[in-house]
This record gives structure tokens, sequence and C-alpha cells, in this order.
């Protein structure tokens, strides 16, 4: 791929409405046609996560048995719906929230994932397309369109059915999405055993792309690959300059690489020409026996240059959709120290391990990082709400996305 001119972007809004301004029974204008290039005119993105805690038992308060949260119910929806919107509607960011912040509302349609990021007062959310109806598409369309929001569609090339990825692009031009996301693998340091094993995948994933890139561009609808703790940097910068469409680029993760031994700020100014959309997040970081721990905190109170990572996105991508990937779970452990990890990492070295283990220790977290897994339904609930509310106040008075 080559990088995305800048000069080619759509231009965009300084900020979008707020919904508490307009009168009573009145929506926001439908926004323009959107362009292949995914800026932002119109609509604004960003997702959400949570805090990952480890080593530390859950709180007697919530519970001392597990409980995995259930799928929601259309009712159970309307009620979590409610608790979010529950007193003054909080101002309006431009920054989305994608599905992965509602961990505890697993189960959501398109069309109810709208609902709840705009009562939680964002601009957009990431998420997948749950009917491939045409008249789903149309309904879509028109609630982003009556809310002045954006969608990112999050699609899977590599799969055995590859008309079903077809028709999937097709139905989110439909239904007005702005770009989409894929994730074409998962932590290579734990689904791979051997470096062979992770070239068949690679194969795989090269495969799917050549044949993604066509679709994509007939549809006139930017694909961005996330950086999902699979591709190193340079890994990823080649696959992208490998093609020369400008419907082709990447989903800048703040964090992810982190996992991998990369700097992380290093890596967003690397992707940042290729940019289609990015998942903000912030990350705290505390060392364990095999490694380190990663986990996902309310933006603003972890260990990364939020503003400079936007300055850094904004000086090649000033329209790029932001969402919010703050996900509320247990932190993930990096085995950095074992044998298995260094399996699939030939041209890593001690240099980059030296390097990352200084970061982990000069970022060492203001409190215990907590579990959550085990928690009952209601107080992951509790938490994911004010690790989204927490962050989205962050994004709108401390980063200025308004």
């Amino acid at each position: 791929m080559r990088e995305i001119p800048q000069t080619a972007q759509r231009g965009r809004r300084a900020g979008a409405p707020d919904l508490d301004r307009l009168p009573p029974g009145e929506h926001l204008a439908a926004p323009g046609q959107n362009d292949p290039l995914g800026s932002g005119q119109g609509r604004h993105h960003r997702r959400q996560g949570s805090l990952h805690v480890a080593g530390t038992p859950v709180p007697a308060a919530l519970g001392r048995h597990p409980e995995r949260a259930q799928t929601v119910t259309r009712r159970s929806f309307v009620a979590a719906a409610g608790t979010a919107a529950a007193g003054a509607a909080p101002r309006r960011t431009t920054l989305g929230a994608a599905s992965d912040c509602f961990p505890s509302r697993r189960g959501l349609s398109t069309l109810e994932l709208i609902e709840l990021a705009a009562q939680f007062g964002s601009s957009g959310t990431q998420g997948a397309l749950t009917s491939l109806e045409p008249d789903f598409a149309r309904q879509v369309r028109a609630r982003l369109d009556a809310l002045g929001m954006f969608l990112v569609v999050s699609v899977s090339p590599v799969q055995k059915d590859f008309s079903r990825f077809v028709q999937t692009v097709k139905m989110a031009k439909e239904a007005g999405a702005v770009a989409l996301r894929a994730a074409t693998g998962g932590r290579r340091y734990e689904d791979f055993n051997t470096l062979a094993e992770r070239q068949a995948h690679l194969d795989r994933v090269l495969k799917a792309i050549r044949e993604a890139v066509p679709v994509v561009e007939a549809a006139r609808i930017p694909l961005g690959i996330e950086n999902h703790k699979d591709f190193t940097l340079q890994e990823q910068i080649k696959l992208l300059k490998g093609y020369s469409s400008e419907y082709l680029g990447a989903c800048i993760d703040t964090g992810n690489n982190i996992s991998i031994l990369e700097d992380p700020i290093e890596v967003v100014e690397g992707l940042a020409p290729f940019g289609v959309s990015s998942h903000l997040k912030d990350a705290v970081l505390e060392e364990y026996a095999e490694g380190f721990l990663l986990g996902d905190i309310a933006l603003g109170d972890g260990m990364l240059d939020l503003k400079r990572v936007l300055a850094a996105l904004r000086k090649h991508r000033p329209g790029i959709y932001l969402t919010l990937e703050m996900i509320t779970r247990d932190p993930l452990r990096v085995p950095c120290l074992t044998d298995k990890y260094w399996a699939t990492f030939p041209e890593k070295n001690g240099i980059d391990l030296a390097r990352t283990l200084r970061l982990v220790r000069a970022n060492k977290p203001k409190a215990p990082l907590v579990h959550v897994s085990g928690a009952p339904p209601e107080a992951l609930r509790r938490m994911e709400t004010e690790n989204i509310t927490r962050s989205l106040t962050y994004a709108r008075e401390s980063l200025g996305l308004v």
C-alpha cells in the first residue's frame, strides 16, 4: 500500500453537535457521502474499554463466586441504556465508543450499539454489522444520519466463506459506514508454537488481503488492518506498502504493540501515514514472574502520552476516525521471559526486551491492578460504565475532542 495522501481527505467538522442542544423532535442534517479515505466530516469515532487487573483478588463487594456476564436481551439493553443516560445527558465528544467498550452488554445489535454509544455522549462507534439484510442497513444509515454519528464496521477477510465478507462490505457501504476495520490475527506469542505455524497463518492472511482489496475498492470504502498483537511495526508497514490502493490502510491501536516489545509512540508515528482509523486507549503496566502485565485503563490514568499520540496521528491524518477501546477485563499476561514467547520473533533481540522492561519499571501503576473476572454482572457493568465515562470526559476536557 502507498501512504494515503493527506490532500485527498475529506474536510472535517470542528466538532459534532451536542445532542442535548437540539430542540425536541429535531434531527441533525444527514452528512454528505463518505469519501474513500475515512476522514471525519460529519462523523467522528472512538471506542472504549476498561481496567485490566492482575494479582489482586476481587474485592468482597464484587462477590466471591465467579459469575460470567450474560448476553443481553432487548429488555436488559433498555435498562442498561437508561442507566447510562441517568441524569443530565453528557456533552458530546468526537471520540467514538467501540463495541469492545461494553463487555457486559454483549449481543447488542448494530442499532442498539449506536443508541448506547449516543447515550454516553459519543459521536460514533465501531462494531459488527449484525444483519446483512438491505432493510437493516437502511435502518442503520437512517439512525446514524439522525444522530450525526459515524460507524466503522468490523469485518473478517480471513474466513472460509469469502462471499460473506463481500456481502458485509456491500451492506456496510449501504449502512453508511465510513470505514472497515479488520484484525487478521491474535496474540502471536499465544497462538503459535513455531515459526512455521506463524508463517502458514501469514500466508492465509496475505491471500485474504489480496482478495479483499478489489472488493473494498469497488465499494469505495477504506479497510484498516489493525495492529492486533500480531504484526510488528516493520512487518505491517511492509505489508501496506505492498499495495498501491488508497482503500487499504491501518487501524492504529495505540497500545497493542507494547505486548510485542515495541515503543507505542514509534508505532503510532510509523503507522500514521497509513491511518484509516485508530483505537485510542491508555495502558497500565506491571511486572510479574514471566514478564509483564498489560492492561487497559481509563484515558488519562495510564502511562501513554495521549496528547503526543494525537499529535502524531493528526500530523499525517487530520481527519482520522478515533474510537475509544477501553476494555474492562483482567490485564493481559505478556510472558516475554519464556522460551515460547520468542518462538515466532526471530528478529527480536535483547535490546527490545531491555527497552520494554525499562518502560514497565519506569511506569509502575499508581494503584494495584484489579481482577474483574468473577465479578457479578452488575458490578462489571458499573466498572465498565465508570471507565467509559471517565475516558470520554478526559477526551472532551483534556484532549479537546469536542
